[in-house]
């Protein structure tokens, strides 16, 4: 039969086992692990293993590695050993998704296994189609014949003052076998042991009692040959004695090994009682009436449950965009002022709350450039509530404009190597309509904390020459300021076009080359306004240079602009070879 001592209770129970060494330190004499593998293509050859807690969530793989085994490690430090020595087996139960493997480890091999490992169950699970697979390892650990006969001697130690003693009264003679042909069994006339009584034997020895009185013939102790005190019994005699009949009376000896059973069962409920009475904080003991195959001891036993999942991270998680009011999966580039956020595959944000894949310990870290030397440095992202299954990425792009950043999704333990689950490389630019207003532009930038780089951030105020169209024999070309309101835009497919072209409406300051006479005559000295005002089109190439059409309202006079700004050209020289 099955002794529990179970109940919510996981590894936490098996402390009792240091309790029971007279240890003062609470350790485990194991710990579980996964193991993850180099992935193929990967150019990684070392495995690393990952230490499980309870009801943690752990991916099956990342960017270089895969999840390969669960592996149930023991410990060799004096605390740990002393533990396993109370126990002649432990039985590990997994559960991966339904998948079912059972393993029982004799704790006299342990120190032959390979580094004192054992592996539990191989994963199997990316041939299931729920994102989220449940694992469960049961441990059931079998105490020792000789460690429950100990508590059994403990039970007999007649106490007047001890409520866990089982022993009050003085049992009648306990029924034994004929003896064998070689005489083995003869009685030796010792206190204690076997007499004859008209050819029948018996022994008096001491019993543990039932709460009504009754007697319990069945032990799990052994005499000084050996041999279990419970074989030489005669199990037909004793169930005509009335003390033995456990508060019933038969006689059929069909129901012999019923009757074996039910002195087995008490003698279990007793001792599992002495251990929840003594050990009261690590759970109470269960029943059941099921035996294990050729186990001929009871069966009691320290049991656990440990369980934790494995969340398939292909898919599980991707990052998705909302710029102008259109949401979709985040591509190769970004607006600036796009709004980025970190999404749970449906199938998975059904299965489990957000909050167990979006907390520690997920990590979330942006690698971004760090200077032009071609370094970086990672900072940690932090996570906004949005809605359902999605997180905004509290990050203001436009600190990083025109350049490349990397988002990662780390499962992180400290002391444990980091399983990178997701990784997207992206761009930042300044998407859509493009615009700028001489002197404007910059004051509003400046209040806008906008990025240097930015192409909105600053305008372009060019000097240009004015070339005369018309009258020419009164006009020549002179000297023009232009302020041109530039307009452009920037697509994912072209994200720089305004930086090298803009349609550019203008007005132009445009000074003299007016001679006011047909045959040019006065000198050469202008006659018309010094300064003229030119309302114009063109276009800006590079932002540097301005190429348009003016015309003065003041005097009709029509010109072609051709200009250059000079702070916007000192960059282009210097991109230049």
């Amino acid at each position: 039969m099955h002794v529990y001592l179970g109940g919510g209770l996981a590894r936490g129970l098996m402390f009792v086992l240091c309790l029971l060494s007279a240890m003062t330190a609470s350790a485990q004499p194991y710990e579980l692990f996964a193991v993850y593998e180099p992935a193929s293509g990967t150019g990684t050859t070392k495995a690393f293993r990952l230490k499980l807690a309870e009801n943690a969530l752990i991916p099956d793989g990342g960017e270089s590695h895969v999840l390969d085994r669960i592996i149930v490690k023991f410990d060799d430090d004096g605390v740990s050993l002393s533990a396993l020595s109370i126990f002649s087996q432990l039985r590990f139960r997994a559960d991966v998704g339904g998948q079912k493997t059972e393993t029982a480890v004799p704790t006299d091999s342990i120190g032959r296994l390979p580094s004192r490992e054992h592996t539990l169950a191989r994963w199997r699970g990316d041939y299931k189609e729920d994102a989220i697979v449940p694992v469960t390892i049961q441990v059931a650990a079998v105490y020792s014949g000789d460690f429950l006969c100990m508590q059994e001697r403990e039970l007999l130690t007649a106490r007047d003052d001890d409520e866990l003693s089982a022993r009050r009264s003085t049992p009648p003679p306990i029924p034994l076998l004929p003896p064998d042909s070689t005489g083995q069994a003869q009685s030796r006339q010792q206190p204690g042991g076997p007499s004859s009584n008209g050819g029948a034997r018996s022994v008096q020895r001491p019993l543990l009692q039932t709460g009504d009185g009754d007697f319990i013939l069945y032990s799990l102790c052994r005499d000084d040959t050996g041999q279990l005190l419970i074989d030489p019994i005669n199990w037909a005699k004793a169930m005509d004695v009335q003390e033995f009949q456990l508060g019933g009376s038969t006689t059929d000896s069909k129901l012999q090994a019923d009757f074996r059973k039910a002195h087995k069962k008490r003698l279990a409920e007793l001792l599992s009682d002495r251990l929840n009475k003594r050990f009261a904080s690590f759970g109470r003991t269960v029943v059941t009436d099921t035996d294990l195959p050729g186990f001929k001891n009871v069966l009691i036993q320290v049991s656990s449950t440990f369980k934790f999942s494995v969340i398939k991270s292909t898919g599980a998680l991707f990052l998705i965009e909302e710029s102008g009011g259109d949401v979709q999966r985040l591509a190769d580039l970004i607006d600036q002022d796009a709004e980025v956020a970190i999404s749970l595959d449906r199938a998975v944000c059904a299965q489990l709350p957000p909050a167990a894949l979006l907390n520690n310990p997920w990590t979330f870290e942006l690698e971004v450039p760090d200077g032009k030397d071609g370094k970086t440095r990672k900072t940690k992202v932090e996570l906004d509530f949005r809605h359902g299954c999605n997180r905004t990425l509290q990050v203001q792009w436009k600190n990083y404009l025109n350049q490349r950043v990397t988002f990662r999704t780390i499962y992180r333990v400290p002391g444990n190597d980091d399983i990178v689950v997701l990784k997207e490389s992206f761009a930042i630019y300044n998407l859509g309509l493009i615009t700028t207003v001489p002197v404007f532009t910059e004051i509003i930038s400046a209040a806008q904390n906008s990025a240097p780089s930015d192409v909105e951030a600053t305008s372009s105020i060019p000097v240009s020459y004015a070339l005369p169209l018309n009258d020419r024999d009164q006009r020549r070309g002179s000297v023009a300021v232009t302020f041109p309101f530039t307009v452009s835009i920037n697509t994912r497919r072209y994200h720089n076009l305004a930086e090298y072209i803009a349609l550019a409406p203008s007005v132009s300051l445009i000074g003299g080359g007016y001679t006011g006479s047909s045959d040019g005559s006065a000198g050469g000295e202008d006659q018309g306004p010094n300064v003229r005002v030119a309302l114009g089109m063109g276009i800006n190439i590079a932002r540097a240079f301005h190429f348009g059409y003016a015309w003065a309202p003041s005097d009709g006079g029509r010109y072609a602009l051709i200009g250059i700004s000079v702070p916007d050209l000192l960059p282009l020289l210097r991109k230049s070879p």
